[in-house]
């Protein structure tokens, strides 16, 4: 998915507003990073930058290449 460049910029600006307010706040560390890293992965998707499963999919060929080895 490709988002016009005038809607990123904004997305941008909030993402970097939600992150800090994550930094802020009262969660564990590990909630902290689920939060941060979902979403954003969720603005790299829109800028067609991320594919949902991409790194699994790629580790599983690979693996299944060393298996034909």
């Amino acid at each position: 998915m490709r988002t016009q460049s005038q809607y990123l910029e904004e997305i941008n600006r909030l993402l970097a507003d939600y992150l800090k307010e994550i930094e802020n706040s009262d969660l564990k560390p590990l909630s902290a990073q689920v939060y941060q890293v979902q979403s954003k992965n969720f603005v790299r998707w829109i800028n067609g930058e991320f594919t949902p499963g991409e790194v699994k999919k790629s580790k599983r060929q690979a693996q299944e290449r060393a298996g034909e080895n």
